[in-house]
């Protein structure tokens, strides 16, 4: 069965490259998204050796498949963190950029507008 051009240039890309794994998913979690990510780890997986892996997490194939094949919506934390460990990478929480809070409208009853005397 042939295979495809994607899945070679994934494997090429990701084998056994614990630096380039962790910089597209660093890249990935960036975006504060789920989606990306669960892309990311989709093509990572795809790029594996998925025996060596599922022996190295104690998982089956299949459950690494379902968690991260595209088709599961969120797999759980212990599965995600078992599969980075398994390719030598690990997560790490950064600080995001504080975003800007509007201003707090005051509090209280609203002042009562007065005219000016040039104007009365």
């Amino acid at each position: 069965m042939p295979v495809s051009k994607e899945k070679v240039d994934l494997k090429e890309r990701f084998g056994d490259n614990p630096k380039a794994i962790a910089l597209y998913l660093t890249k990935s979690l960036a975006k504060n998204e789920l989606k990306p990510v669960l892309k990311a780890l989709n093509q990572i997986l795809i790029g594996q050796n998925v025996m060596a892996v599922a022996r190295k997490t104690g998982m089956r194939r299949t459950a690494l498949y379902r968690s991260f094949g595209g088709k599961k919506v969120d797999p759980p934390l212990g599965r995600v963190l078992a599969f980075l460990g398994a390719l030598n990478v690990m997560l790490v929480a950064v600080p995001c950029r504080p975003t800007p809070e509007p201003p707090r409208p005051r509090s209280g009853r609203p002042r009562k507008r007065t005219l000016p005397e040039d104007q009365v």
